[in-house]
C-alpha cells in the first residue's frame, strides 16, 4: 500500500474506531429488534440465532443509520448549494460511496431474515423431506455463485486495495480501494449466511407461506 497522507489516515482510523465502538456498545442494544424475522410480532417466538446471524445483524445495525446519514449530508448539500451558493465537493461522492456499501451489505440482512423473493407454489405442495432437497439445491446455487464471484474478483480487489486506488475526482476518495474488496467480503459472507440458514432451518416443520404476508 502506498504512503497515505496524515489526514487520510486520521479519517480512516476514525471510521474504523467508530465502527468497532458501535459494534461493542450500540449493536447489542439493537439486536433484539433486528433478530425478529420479517412479519413477526413481538409476541411470536424468535428464531434461535447463531454467531453468524449476530455478525450479520451487527453489520445491519450500522446500515440502518448510514441511510439516515446519507439523508443528512444530502440535506446539508442542498442548503449549502442553494442558500449559501457554496456547494461541496464531497457530499455527492460520499452518498454514492455509502449507497454502494448499503447495496452490497443489505442483502446479507435479507438473507438472514429469509426475506428474498421466492416462488413457493411448488415448494408448499411437497412434503418436508422434499423441501429439504429444494433447500439444499438453492443453497448450493448460492454458494457456487458466491464462490465464483469472490474467487474471480479476489485478485482485482487485492490490486485495488494494495495500490489504494482513488476515484480520480476533485475530492478523490478511495472508493475503488474499498468497494472492490467489499464485494469479495460480501460474497463470502453471503455464502456463509446461506449455509447457516440451511443448518438452522433443517429441523423446522413444514411451513405454508401465506401470500398475504407479502402485502403487509
Amino acid at each position: 500500500m502506498p504512503q497515505l497522507e496524515t489526514s487520510t489516515l486520521i479519517w480512516i482510523s476514525c471510521l474504523v474506531t467508530g465502527a468497532v465502538l458501535w459494534m461493542i456498545f450500540i449493536a447489542p442494544r439493537l439486536l433484539p429488534m433486528l433478530e425478529m424475522t420479517i412479519h413477526q410480532t413481538a409476541d411470536d417466538e424468535i428464531r434461535k440465532i447463531t454467531i453468524v446471524d449476530k455478525i450479520t445483524l451487527y453489520m445491519s445495525s450500522i446500515l440502518m443509520f448510514v441511510v439516515a446519514f446519507i439523508m443528512f449530508i444530502m440535506f446539508y448539500e442542498v442548503v449549502m448549494r442553494y442558500l449559501f451558493n457554496s456547494p461541496t465537493l464531497w457530499v455527492e461522492e460520499m452518498s454514492r460511496w455509502l449507497g454502494g456499501v448499503i447495496f452490497l451489505l443489505a442483502g446479507l440482512y435479507a438473507m438472514q431474515q429469509r426475506a428474498h423473493i421466492r416462488v413457493v407454489i411448488v415448494y408448499d405442495m411437497v412434503s418436508r423431506p422434499v423441501q429439504r432437497i429444494f433447500d439444499l439445491i438453492a443453497t448450493a446455487c448460492v454458494v457456487f455463485f458466491c464462490y465464483a464471484a469472490a474467487t474471480g474478483y479476489a485478485k482485482n480487489a487485492l490490486t485495488k486495495f494494495t495500490t489504494w486506488e482513488l476515484y480520480g475526482s476533485a475530492w478523490n476518495p478511495p472508493i475503488p480501494a474499498t468497494m472492490k474488496p467489499l464485494i469479495v467480503i460480501a460474497c463470502t459472507w453471503m455464502a456463509i449466511q446461506a449455509i447457516n440458514n440451511l443448518i438452522m432451518d433443517w429441523s423446522k416443520p413444514k411451513e405454508l407461506h401465506d401470500p398475504a404476508d407479502d402485502l403487509k
